[in-house]
């Protein structure tokens, strides 16, 4: 889920009172930003995204829209409303709606030269393929960071722990780390490393690298383009972009 959720210290910028404000989107890729969206402001981020099967083409998903509310309650806390959308097959015949994921950040240490933030989320099993109880609602815990190195260069990670149920409880480990490269004062481009290690051998691990570009379009408005390939068999490729609105 979070390879579609995801963001690593690119710039987009959202306005409060008509004044433009410098935030972090939490898209494009698998990690999640430090920063907090301010209170009284909102992003609205989406995107579209196409996943290979490495054994079948004919299994190959769409997911649009990858839909995230996010909204300042603090001056250190936000709050989240996550969703991958619809979900369909390449060749239409099989489709789902997902299930919706509720949950928020807490900025813990602030300044210019390194962040850290931790986050919380629960995803709610309301899908068309979800048995809604509560024994099948699944939380995840992050402590996400960052590091500027210079005007240039930032280093960002993040390590989360999760758990689902399957045909029993799963819990995995989700580490992640990347840097992001600012070219110039609209465009910045990113490439991390993440692995999902579960508790179960009933579940692969998963090993990816992914990365991606991001371009500012207009003060508020950040459109992105990201890609991932799998490390080992059991990962999957996949291509995606999509668009950050702040308001």
């Amino acid at each position: 889920m979070k390879k579609i959720f995801l963001g690593a210290s690119l710039i987009v910028l959202i306005t409060n009172n008509m004044q433009a404000e410098t935030v972090v989107a939490d898209r494009p890729g698998f990690s999640t930003g430090t920063y907090s969206v301010q209170p009284g402001n909102f992003n609205i981020e989406m995107g579209y995204n196409y996943t290979f099967d490495t054994i079948s083409s004919k299994n190959d998903t769409q997911e649009f829209p990858l839909f995230e509310l996010r909204t300042g309650i603090t001056e250190n806390i936000e709050f989240d409303i996550l969703t991958d959308g619809w979900s369909t097959t390449k060749d239409f015949k099989e489709h789902s709606t997902s299930d919706i994921t509720i949950g928020g950040k807490y900025r813990l240490v602030k300044n210019d030269r390194y962040n850290l933030t931790a986050m919380t989320l629960i995803t709610l099993p309301t899908g068309s393929q979800s048995d809604f109880k509560i024994k099948n609602i699944s939380p995840l815990i992050g402590l996400l960071w960052d590091y500027t190195l210079d005007e240039t260069i930032s280093f960002f990670g993040t390590f989360q722990a999760s758990t689902y149920r399957d045909e029993k409880r799963i819990y995995d480990f989700q580490p992640a780390v990347g840097v992001t490269f600012t070219h110039t004062e609209k465009f910045a481009s990113f490439i991390e490393l993440y692995t999902i290690i579960p508790s179960s051998s009933i579940v692969p691990t998963e090993k990816v690298i992914d990365g991606g570009f991001t371009y500012l379009l207009k003060e508020n408005i950040q459109l992105d383009i990201n890609g991932g390939i799998g490390l080992n068999k059991d990962s999957e490729d996949f291509f995606g972009f999509g668009i950050a609105i702040g308001f």
